[in-house]
């Protein structure tokens, strides 16, 4: 198998897209080394949100667009086509899927913007629970509701393949399999092919084996955004 080498570590890179609002916490904790959706509580957040939008938002464009998928995200279910299990890190061998995840989602983490996106519209309806008793509950994802943090793209070396399983939660054998086969055989086209090939990690990766780098983003599209990178040189941080 040519994407690994003698120690079981893959040979490609993986890449990871979030934002700079966990960038400190990457430094210091290596990827996947801190769950933000647990100590942030985010679940239980997204739980009451969408609650509450079931009830006071069913009229707005917002709610008719998005509240399917943040229903999905607050009984965290897996479907077939799109995964709403949020908590562990998922990577990619594919870096425009990776950029494009970090560009479309604004903080960096898909259940965290759903539940900003819907709670900034209960706030707007002055709902007194929202605005007193839920502020108290979660002052850290409150206090980061006016944030605008960066896309960050994470590229990451020499994984060991006891670090992963499939995206599901499965033996990662038939992905790597495949990845693989297309490493050898589809030149150009990997990129393409192996975009929905994705890992959960299962260990964190420590800092040594990361390389960051700032998206910026010279035009806006979700399917096909233009932007180039700036690396994070790590040693700066203390």
């Amino acid at each position: 198998m040519q994407i690994l080498n003698k120690y079981n570590q893959l040979t490609i890179d993986l890449f990871h897209g979030t934002s700079t609002l966990f960038l400190d916490s990457i430094v210091s904790n290596g990827l996947g080394g801190v769950n933000p959706v647990s100590e942030w509580n985010i679940l239980g957040l997204c739980k009451e949100v969408c609650e509450f939008s079931d009830q006071h938002l069913k009229e707005t464009k917002l709610y008719q667009r998005s509240f399917g998928s943040l229903k999905r995200m607050a009984e965290q279910t897996a479907a077939e086509t799109f995964n709403f299990q949020h908590g562990d890190t998922y990577v990619s061998p594919s870096q425009q899927t990776a950029v494009r995840y970090a560009i479309n989602k604004r903080f960096g983490s898909e259940i965290l913007t759903y539940t900003i996106d819907f709670l900034q519209e209960l706030i707007k309806k002055e709902i007194p629970y929202v605005t007193q008793e839920l502020y108290r509950k979660y002052l850290k994802i409150y206090g980061l509701i006016e944030s605008n943090p960066s896309p960050l793209l994470v590229k990451i070396k020499d994984v060991p393949i006891s670090a992963l399983v499939s995206e599901g939660g499965q033996d990662p054998t038939e992905n790597l399999n495949e990845l693989n086969e297309a490493f050898i055989n589809f030149d150009d086209r990997y990129e393409l092919f192996v975009q929905q090939h994705n890992f959960r990690l299962i260990k964190p990766v420590p800092k040594a084996n990361l390389e960051l780098y700032l998206i910026n983003i010279q035009k806006y599209s979700q399917l096909d955004p233009k932007y180039n990178f700036y690396k994070i040189e790590t040693l700066d941080f203390k």
